[in-house]
């Protein structure tokens, strides 16, 4: 295993921490935030130094590295920036404790959108670190599952597979700054889009600017307390709900419409069989909710369908999809968004080639000798690749399972553990206000251990669970 190749990428990662915290900085110093300022450009420098530091130890290390090197870099840089980001949290004194700074860092980081914070409280150079937080997040969670979560699906049903992906043996690292900032391009440019037209139909500079970051990556952090109709009016609700979908697609197929420059190709971005998905999932749900709510309300239950799909999680007005049952609403957090976007959950295409799997297996019951092949978008997909599909269902089931199991060790009662595990898991954060338990409990009132815990199914959600569950397996550390 190349150790030291692994440090020098998590010194990289350090140095780039810095630079994100002394944009904030600067941010602080435009909006005349002295304290902020100083504690922010502190912490820039420290990072920064230690990533440095980092790199400097590592001049003797190899040029390739395997796919468990790439694995074991995955589960370490997820781990670490939180840990980074939660510096702020605690300098500036708006986390009491290392676990809660933690917890608020993972939340922004890993695009969940949980907090125990009044934002109200807090200042808008924090407030910027969090949205900041998310549009980072959104990037590295796209460009992990383009590079190193594909690589690691070679011999899969190819989920993760694009275009984007182009890749020789041994250049992982190398391949995760290429991809990263063809990604990171694509998403500051809507980020970018979203932010002017937001600004134009009305709503105030700052808060478009959080927004536009936080629906870009799905994040769901919002820069103010309460209904976003109180602050966003509904021509700007409609642009913010359009950049969450966009954030909830497969970014391969967005690159492609954007590379091409061709508006007819924006058919090719609609057409796509999963992001149909989306959209049939958007519409049962909002049929549900005007079922559930009344033709009144159709406005509020449509843009907050759109903001619940995508796994941003907006909460847009008083009454909207909070009266659906809490099932609807776990289930399609669980499912999440597309395979390839900021969004959370199992993945839509994973959902669409269980089913049509589990078609055709139901065929052969009735018809044991026949030969049925499984055909997915014209092509035809042998059992074997299927494997890895349902090694993955079962192994998120298993994860939610043992994360409801942990939760509820720690105190929470079985209906808050259940929520509160789905919403960690499909990093849905705002899932917890929308389902109302009758405990009525909020990340508020969550111990330490409750949001290390909720912490840490974030990150597994976000690293995909078989990523995890493989660190258990001998075979992996003998090779």
């Amino acid at each position: 295993m190349a150790i030291t190749r692994i440090i020098l990428w998590l010194g990289n990662t350090f140095v780039l921490c810095a630079m994100l915290l002394a944009v904030t900085a600067l941010f602080a110093a435009i909006m005349l935030e002295a304290l902020p300022a100083v504690h922010f450009a502190a912490i820039a420098a420290a990072v920064g130094i230690l990533g440095v530091l980092l790199i400097a130890t590592t001049f003797n290390t190899p040029a390739r590295e395997t796919n468990a090197d790439a694995l074991i870099f995955l589960l370490s840089f997820w781990i670490t920036v939180p840990g980074i980001a939660a510096l702020p949290y605690l300098s500036l004194g708006v986390s009491e404790s290392l676990s809660s700074a933690y917890f608020e860092a993972a939340s922004a980081f890993t695009t969940t959108g949980a907090s125990a914070l009044d934002v109200d409280d807090l200042p808008r150079a924090l407030l910027f670190w969090r949205a900041l937080l998310q549009g980072f997040g959104g990037v590295c969670v796209a460009t992990f599952a383009v590079v190193i979560l594909a690589a690691l699906n070679l011999a899969g049903t190819g989920i993760h597979r694009s275009l984007l992906f182009t890749l020789k043996k041994g250049e992982l690292f190398e391949r995760l700054i290429g991809i990263g900032r063809v990604i990171a391009g694509i998403y500051i440019f809507l980020a970018c889009i979203c932010f002017i037209a937001m600004v134009i139909t009305g709503t105030p500079t700052f808060e478009a600017l959080t927004l536009s970051l936080s629906a870009i990556s799905t994040g769901g952090l919002t820069p103010r307390s309460g209904a976003l109709a109180n602050y966003v009016g509904p021509i700007s609700a409609v642009v913010l709900g359009i950049f969450c979908m966009l954030g909830a697609m497969n970014i391969a197929i967005i690159w492609d419409v954007l590379r091409l420059r061709r508006l007819r190709n924006i058919t090719i971005l609609l057409g796509n069989y999963e992001h149909r998905g989306l959209f049939v999932i958007i519409g049962l749900l909002c049929l549900f909710g005007i079922i559930y709510v009344g033709a009144s309300h159709a406005f509020t239950v449509i843009v907050e369908s759109i903001y619940f799909v995508s796994t941003a999680g907006f909460d847009y007005n008083v009454i909207g999809l909070e009266m659906l049952p809490p099932v609807v609403l776990i289930a399609v957090a669980l499912i999440g968004g597309s395979a390839l976007s900021t969004a959370g959950g199992v993945k839509i295409i994973r959902m669409l080639l269980l089913f049509r799997h589990l078609a055709t297996d139901m065929s052969r019951l009735t018809h044991p000798s026949r030969v049925v092949p499984v055909s997915f978008k014209g092509q035809h997909i042998p059992d074997r690749a299927f494997l890895s599909i349902w090694m993955y269902f079962f192994g998120y089931t298993l994860v939610f399972g043992l994360g409801v199991l942990a939760l509820g060790a720690t105190g929470l009662v079985f209906e808050d553990a259940v929520v509160t595990g789905a919403a960690s898991l499909s990093n849905m954060g705002p899932l917890l206000s929308y389902v109302l338990p009758e405990s009525s409990v909020t990340y508020a009132q969550f111990t330490d251990v409750q949001k290390l815990v909720s912490a840490i199914f974030m990150l597994i959600g976000r690293v995909e669970v078989l990523a995890v569950l493989i660190l258990f397996t001998p075979s992996f550390w003998r090779q």
